[in-house]
């Protein structure tokens, strides 16, 4: 049936946003230690890797741009979310449809 397929079809998505999600809040951790471990002082320096090249840079500066990354990860969070509940709701009405057409058929 088509419809089974479209239900199947949306749970496999829902499971792809949730499995990116996941990824994303790992990532926001990853950034949120890197932040602890920068440390508070601003006008130390640290080698950041670009390429295969090291720069020199204030720790404020790298500080900055971990920031930058955790709500640009958060915002897809957010955004994931809105698709994968939307998805959910698709599912569940998709389900509901699929379930009264084997009522209809008796099976």
């Amino acid at each position: 049936m088509d419809l089974e397929k479209d239900v199947m079809s949306t749970l496999a998505k829902v499971r792809q946003y949730e499995a990116s999600m996941t990824q994303l809040k790992r990532n926001i951790q990853k950034c949120q230690i890197t932040l602890k471990e920068l440390g508070s002082i601003n006008e130390q320096k640290t080698y950041q890797p670009v390429g295969k090249c090291f720069i020199l840079k204030p720790k404020k500066d790298i500080a900055d741009e971990v920031v930058e990354i955790i709500k640009s990860h958060e915002k897809d969070i957010d955004e994931y979310e809105k698709v994968r509940q939307h998805l959910i709701t698709k599912g569940k009405e998709k389900e509901t449809q699929l379930q009264e057409a084997m009522k209809a058929l008796k099976i």
